[in-house]
């Protein structure tokens, strides 16, 4: 199956020209067209014989493309000089440059080799009537990383909501994206509820300079969210003394971490893991297999499997090829993650249970009742054990038909199935009205 790509959103700059750690972000550029690559049909039908590149399948309104006369079925085959052999090309080409570059296309079009010059726009940025949007950075090691910050119109100071998504490599600037898989929903209802927001875009993706997003471990993704807490504790505009953080996924870890070195009013955190990683792998491994409907000494077999493969993996510190040469019987359990082993391996060092029996602050455990990637015990214990060392400090609350991604789902397997498109807006106003209950 080929996969479509909307280059309008997710065409990142890597490489910034010119760009010291003393300056602005450039803007990413957009080229504007929802691409794929070409396969036989489509060859057939295009009378292109054996010939590689992208296909566009339609052209976004006011987009470069649109500006340079670019039609669907145009099929794109060099940047610059340089051959695209597929859409993942020409994503990487286009990833060199920033808006306002000019770059030459060579496509084909009803057969004919064509080639044109195209001005690149830089990538829409988010608006709003109702509150002020800041675009900003901020450095990181060696990373410099876009930062969007939302704010209440008007003067004086706001209560603050630090915004960390979920593992893996996305990025946050999606101006036209209006479900609530963005953080940008979040933001917009956070900051009309008279909150100040900030997201930080990891490095690699979107205007982010830096490592590939992909080759980023865990420590270097955690510094740059407390570095982003940092700028959103020094904008004068925020109140220091009501400064929350939202973690979902992974972001659930963070948040504590965080709140270890900096203070804050309150956590929240939504589909996490509250104990060892390496637990709550080998409980997320039998959940999936129970709503596989494994047979049951199938279930038995795979997971004295999954704990060998898991314990090198996470507690020997392997290499996943190295974990299969030793261990044949895991083989089919490799699983393809979203970052590098290293990642997972730091996670795994952390003492989850010890964070949580040492934050002062309040916290919101939220969970999804249809969340099949992370379980209802996991927020439980983070509430009972943040209770049982800070009294009265947190609050477990489980979410009626709502998955990892907080879309409305009858149940865990409806969601592992992706069968779900309807949004749950119950994870969002349930964390508003506990913010302004604890403001």
């Amino acid at each position: 199956m080929n996969k479509i790509n909307f280059l309008s959103l997710t065409v990142a700059l890597l490489l910034m020209k010119g760009t010291t750690s003393g300056q602005e972000l450039p803007r990413s550029a957009s080229f504007g067209a929802a691409v794929t690559d070409l396969n036989d049909s489509s060859r057939q039908v295009l009378r292109l014989s054996s010939l590689s590149g992208s296909l566009i399948q339609r052209v976004v309104a006011g987009s470069s493309a649109l500006k340079a006369g670019f039609m669907a079925n145009d099929v794109l085959i060099s940047m610059d000089g340089e051959d695209i052999g597929n859409t993942n090309d020409l994503l990487e080409l286009l990833k060199k440059h920033q808006g306002g570059d000019k770059i030459k296309i060579g496509y084909y079009r009803k057969a004919k080799l064509k080639e044109t010059t195209v001005s690149l726009l830089p990538k829409q940025m988010e608006t709003s009537d109702a509150y002020d949007i800041i675009y900003s950075s901020v450095l990181s090691g060696s990373n410099h990383l876009r930062t969007i910050i939302t704010k209440p119109k008007g003067v004086g100071t706001h209560p603050a909501v630090l915004i960390i998504g979920g593992v893996g490599c996305y990025s946050i600037d999606n101006p036209v994206v209006t479900d609530i898989l963005s953080m940008k929903v979040w933001a917009d209802s956070l900051t009309m509820s008279g909150f100040v927001t900030i997201r930080i875009e990891k490095t690699g993706m979107g205007d982010s300079k830096g490592i590939p997003c992909n080759e980023c471990d865990f420590n270097t993704e955690r510094q740059a969210f407390s570095d982003g807490m940092k700028q959103l504790r020094s904008l004068p505009y925020v109140d220091k003394e009501n400064v929350y953080i939202a973690g979902f996924s992974i972001g659930g870890v963070i948040a504590p971490l965080i709140a270890q070195e900096q203070p804050v009013k309150g956590i929240i955190v939504y589909g996490t893991v509250g104990r060892n990683w390496l637990e709550y792998e080998m409980d997320n491994s039998l959940r999936q297999q129970l709503l596989d409907k494994r047979p049951a000494d199938s279930i038995d077999m795979y997971m004295r499997a999954e704990y060998t493969r898991l314990y090198a993996l996470l507690v020997e510190k392997k290499q996943p090829q190295q974990v299969v040469e030793e261990h044949p019987e895991t083989a089919g359990h490799l699983l393809q993650y979203p970052m590098r082993i290293e990642y997972f391996q730091q996670v795994a060092d952390i003492n989850i249970r010890g964070l949580w029996m040492h934050t002062k602050a309040k916290v919101l455990a939220m969970h999804g009742s249809s969340d099949f990637v992370s379980s209802g015990a996991e927020h439980q214990l983070i509430a009972e054990i943040v209770n049982q060392y800070h009294p009265g400090n947190a609050v477990y609350i489980e979410i009626a038909n709502s998955d990892h991604w907080q879309l409305y789902t009858e149940s865990e397997l409806i969601s592992a199935l992706h069968e779900r498109t309807i949004v749950n807006r119950f994870p969002l106003t349930t964390a508003i009205e506990w913010l302004k209950h604890n403001t």
